[in-house]
């Protein structure tokens, strides 16, 4: 038999070992494959507006998942190399040479590297339309991007991912070449010493991380700003040090807790656990850390997606708007047989005759009376009584006020000059969206009541007043309102010269969630990659120890241990091994977010929260699979361990 068909052999006699790292390799491959076809998409090279954002955003997107994925295969292989030594030593007392035994495990990174690129560049051929079809429908574009993946690309994700396998492999053989025979043979056998608990590291850790999440939980933006880098690295490193000392001292507590202890789950439980969290410590930080950036990164994307498309309906809550002057013939008429034309129904409509005016800092308003507030479709729900008085009034700006109290504020004395007309008003600011969409000058709204407004407007000349037309549409986000809204706005492109002026939330709004709609589709995948990466470290954890298992397990056995109480003793071990980390990961994740709503003043732990659900639902996923081929392999598929 020759030496590749030995390497064969082996591989599909360890593929539960290889499994998980096959799996994100291959992942890896077709994620970089997707984009590498976008970045390089010939339509994509500035031929549609804001496609040169895009395909440098993929490109850099591209990059961190080539270096996500190397450093995945460094560390995977020696794992996987320093799990084989004691089999590298018996090959060699049985007269392979180490010629030979280089050559075999270069053959089985080979095999495994290119089983990875052949299932990634197939699935990425697989999902590349579909792909195509997201970043169309995000970019808004005219018709969908035509299926491309030229040579370029192929040639481009078989260098970058061939080179990296090809590296790994010649890699993987300097531990081999630096180790004896009796090295190899003997290092499974290092005795494992008693985990000790050394207060001087948990007491730091502990200060680390409490230093860090306070001032992640100051009130002020600026501490906030300040503090991004030298939190992160606190943190971090509070992390590696609290899990690894924590987990020894709360293991040793519950050991000394007799009447839980010394019963048969809790007593083959916590005493193997004592020594597997003592060696994995420091995986199961950074694998907390990992998925902390994960929730963290997605879940900022996802916020300031719903943040910034909050911000558009707060300027402009209608889908469509006229104004023009009140003396000449009105064109709402056109307004509304485009709106047929195109297919929009259901459109209610309000109609308002008003005046500009400014305020005494020189804040031009355009007043609207409180009925008609209190009645149209604003983005709040929030509807404000007048401060008591005939002179009550709401200053509404058209932007979200980063105090939280401003609703507590009181009345103060403001100065209304309309036609050279002076009124006397005690006003509050209000944030809570404008009544009409901001127009010309006039971006901020004056709400007054609608006595004192129809003074005001009486008082005016007529060649001041405006008129103002709302046509508010419940499915204002269909493609016919968008279609109506783009030849409406052509149609009044040149109409401000005679005072007219068209407006509506859907274009802005629409490239609001096309530009974070695509950051976040872009992210998400790169996150997928850390993600399944970090699961993969897990998964490699619980197989380069599964020999020491087996064997631990099948004394136990002989003791008179049933095959039950096994299960459920390596059940609860891998519980804490997989969902420690993800719950320190979501703790650091909540106060990443609590800082981030520091910043944009406003409650967005439920967007955080709602992230991490979708991910914990991936991990509980990946974890089911993960014991089912654990345990089988364990067991031999039998009624015995072994």
């Amino acid at each position: 038999m020759s030496l590749w068909q030995i390497a064969a052999r082996n591989v599909w006699r360890n593929r539960g070992r290889y499994v998980a790292y096959l799996v994100s390799a291959a992942f890896a491959v077709m994620i970089y494959f997707i984009y590498t076809a976008l970045a390089l998409h010939p339509d994509l090279q500035g031929g549609y507006p804001g496609a040169q954002g895009v395909t440098e955003g993929i490109r850099s997107a591209s990059v961190v998942i080539a270096g996500i994925t190397f450093i995945f295969l460094m560390t995977s292989n020696a794992a996987f190399t320093r799990s084989r030594k004691k089999e590298f030593g018996l090959w060699s007392l049985m007269g392979v040479t180490r010629g030979q035994l280089m050559a075999v495990v270069f053959w089985e990174s080979l095999f495994i590297g290119a089983a990875a690129l052949a299932i990634g560049l197939s699935f990425g051929v697989l999902f590349l339309r579909l792909f195509f079809m997201a970043i169309s429908v995000l970019l808004r574009l005219p018709e969908m991007l035509p299926v491309y993946a030229g040579p370029a690309v192929w040639l481009q994700t078989l260098g970058v991912f061939g080179a990296f396998f090809l590296f790994v492999s010649l890699y993987s053989l300097v531990d081999i070449l630096r180790s004896t025979v009796i090295e190899l043979i003997r290092a499974e056998r290092k005795p494992k010493s008693e985990p000790t608990f050394r207060w001087w590291k948990a007491l730091l850790g502990l200060m680390l991380v409490v230093v860090g999440y306070a001032w992640a939980s100051a009130p002020w933006p600026t501490a906030i700003i300040l503090g991004v880098f030298p939190v992160t690295v606190m943190v971090s490193l509070g992390t590696v040090f609290l899990m690894q000392e924590s987990s020894i001292a709360l293991l040793g507590w519950l050991r000394r807790r007799k009447g839980f202890y010394y019963r048969t789950t809790p007593l083959l439980t916590v005493s193997h656990l004592r020594f597997k969290l003592q060696e994995n410590a420091r995986v199961l930080a950074n694998t907390a850390i990992t998925i902390a950036v994960i929730l963290t990164a997605v879940s900022t994307i996802y916020t300031v997606l719903v943040v910034f498309a909050h911000e558009v309906l707060t300027r402009n809550p209608h889908a469509f708007q006229l104004v023009e002057p009140a003396a000449g013939a009105s064109m709402a008429d056109v307004v509304e047989a485009e709106l047929r034309r195109q297919g929009v129904a259901g459109w209610v409509r309000h109609d308002l005759v008003t005046v500009s005016g400014e305020l005494d800092d020189a804040t031009h308003v355009l007043l609207v009376p409180h009925s008609l507030y209190a009645g149209v479709r604003r983005a709040s729900e929030l509807v404000r009584p007048l401060p008591d008085g005939s002179d009550g009034a709401l200053v509404i700006y058209p932007y979200t006020n980063f105090d939280p109290g401003w609703q507590d504020q009181v009345p103060v004395p403001r100065e209304l000059t309309v036609g050279g007309r002076t009124y006397w008003l005690s006003a509050l600011p209000d944030w809570s969206g404008l009544p009409v969409n901001a127009t010309g000058e006039a971006r901020t709204s004056l709400v007054l009541p609608d006595p004192l407004f129809e003074q005001v407007v009486a008082g005016s000349a007529p060649e001041q007043r405006l008129r103002v037309t709302i046509w508010d549409v419940d499915a204002w986000r269909t493609r016919e309102a968008a279609a109506a809204a783009d030849a409406l706005a052509l149609r009044f492109a040149d109409a401000a010269e005679v005072g007219r002026h068209f407006s509506s939330t859907i274009p802005e709004y629409q490239d609001t969630i096309s530009a974070w709609g695509l950051t976040l589709f872009v992210g998400v995948f790169v996150s997928l990659v850390f993600f399944v990466t970090g699961c993969s470290v897990l998964y490699f954890r619980l197989f380069t120890e599964i020999d020491e298992d087996r064997r631990y397990f099948r004394r136990l056995q002989h003791l008179g241990v049933s095959l039950a109480e096994l299960r459920r003793v390596s059940l609860r071990q891998t519980q804490v091994i997989f969902f420690a980390p993800f719950l320190v990961g979501l703790v650091h994740s909540t106060f990443a977010m609590k800082a981030l709503g520091t910043l944009v003043q406003r409650p967005v732990l439920h967007y955080g929260w709602t992230v991490a659900l979708g991910y914990l639902g991936l991990y509980a996923l990946f974890y089911a699979v993960t014991y089912a081929v654990y345990w089988r392999t364990l067991s031999g598929g039998n009624a015995r361990v072994a």
